[in-house]
């Protein structure tokens, strides 16, 4: 009883995967069986002999972002505007909510010198009055710009720069690996095919 129940249980998974990789003694898998497990299997290797390269690539695009971080802060400086001109009403569409949440307004501000200057700035909708005050950022020669880079949007490029590389690498060994079963497939159905007429003789082919 024992032996019968042992031999009515599903094969181990590791039995599985070497059977689906054609590694397994089976003398019923075909010779393109085992050359389509054998690209299934160099496809596995592949992907996992990326892995420490896509980490190199992350880990370089982090070093090259938080360098860029650094310099950013250091020539990057953030200031008040105040808003000069009270900006048109934006507009709204059918149930009164508007199109746009910002607005273009001329305000004034001061340069860390202490020098006024005066520009457009783009705030949002409900601080376009007079008088209003957003916070701007210049560079190092008094210019608008954007907020400097952090160090955690830094980390976060890195790790999508580096999971998009490997997402790359698995689509390429992926469709390589479907061409190629493609081409077995198209191989054992023309096989199948000759032997079946074979055995079949003249009486198939009517």
């Amino acid at each position: 009883m024992r032996n019968k129940a042992r031999g009515g249980r599903p094969p181990h998974p590791c039995t599985r995967l070497l059977r689906r990789l054609g590694a397994a003694r089976n003398p019923l898998v075909r010779r393109s069986d085992r050359l389509e497990g054998a690209f299934l299997a160099v496809a596995i290797v592949l992907a996992l002999l990326a892995v420490p390269l896509v980490l190199a690539l992350g880990q370089a695009d982090v070093a090259m972002e938080t360098a860029a971080s650094d310099a950013q802060a250091r020539t990057r400086h953030e200031v008040i505007a105040t808003v000069l001109k009270t900006a048109p009403q934006p507009a709204a569409v059918g149930d009164g909510a508007p199109i746009t949440q910002n607005s273009r307004v001329t305000a004034g501000w001061r340069l860390p010198n202490g020098s006024p200057r005066t520009g457009v700035v783009t705030v949002s909708a409900g601080d376009a009055t007079v008088g209003a005050r957003t916070p701007i950022w210049l560079d190092h020669r008094g210019k608008q710009t954007t907020a400097p880079l952090t160090r955690a949007d830094a980390v976060t490029n890195g790790v999508l720069v580096g999971a998009f590389a490997w997402l790359c690498v698995i689509a390429l060994l992926t469709g390589a690996y479907w061409v190629a079963r493609r081409v077995l497939d198209r191989q054992r159905a023309a096989r199948w095919a000759a032997e079946w007429q074979q055995f079949a003789g003249p009486e198939a082919v009517r």
